[in-house]
């Protein structure tokens, strides 16, 4: 009887250090799973932090590289014109002043930066930055304005003037429609109708009465 109590002590202290085994891995398995779900979340925020600046970097890059386009393409455009003014300039008619000019009125644009002498009589109907001769009009140069006014002349041809250091360039016939060129830049927009020979005669020589503010 004694002997199967030994054995059955036995029995019970080996049943006891299995689960005290048990226990024990059980802790440190669950002590090694919270430790490796801790480092999963560490290695995933630090992916995600990588991933954003990775992103910035690129988002940054490709602005970069979208500004740099844009000059790219604003310097081809300016180089551009600058070639096509230069081409203009060999083929431009020189205006030349005479003394048919020499007493008529001198009108003066301030805002825009020229003068023009006109044949009397004449009166402005505009203002001091937009004149309006009725058969003249001189106003601040805007590409859309003179399109209208192109698609509204019935016969034209091409004319390029050359006065005081600028370029005046547009169309001629029954309406004339001009614009001033320099440095690839323009500044007003002339509308004439003559209305007869004498008459534009008349125009061509206050075209080259134009002075340009320096």
């Amino acid at each position: 009887m004694a002997k199967s109590w030994s054995i059955f002590g036995w029995i019970l202290l080996g049943a006891a250090a299995a689960a005290i085994g048990t226990g024990y891995f059980l802790h440190i398995s669950n002590t090694d799973r919270a430790r490796l779900v801790e480092a999963t979340e560490q290695a995933r925020k630090q992916s995600e932090g990588l991933s954003a600046a990775s992103k910035k970097l690129a988002d940054e890059a490709n602005q970069k590289l979208d500004t740099a386009s844009d000059k790219i393409r604003e310097a081809q455009n300016l180089i551009h014109k600058y070639d096509e003014e230069r081409d203009l300039l060999a083929r431009a008619e020189p205006l030349v002043r005479t003394r048919a000019s020499t007493n008529w009125r001198e009108w003066l644009n301030v805002p825009l930066g020229f003068s023009i002498r006109l044949p009397m009589p004449s009166g402005n109907a505009g203002n001091e930055l937009y004149f309006d001769f009725g058969w003249l009009k001189m106003e601040p140069y805007n590409p859309d304005r003179e399109a209208i006014l192109r698609a509204q002349t019935t016969t034209t041809a091409e004319a390029v003037y050359f006065v005081d250091g600028r370029l005046l360039i547009g169309t001629s016939g029954t309406e004339w429609v001009l614009h001033d060129l320099s440095g690839a830049s323009s500044t007003m927009l002339i509308w004439a109708k003559p209305g007869n020979a004498q008459a534009e005669k008349n125009f061509i020589e206050s075209l080259s009465t134009l002075t340009f503010r320096r």
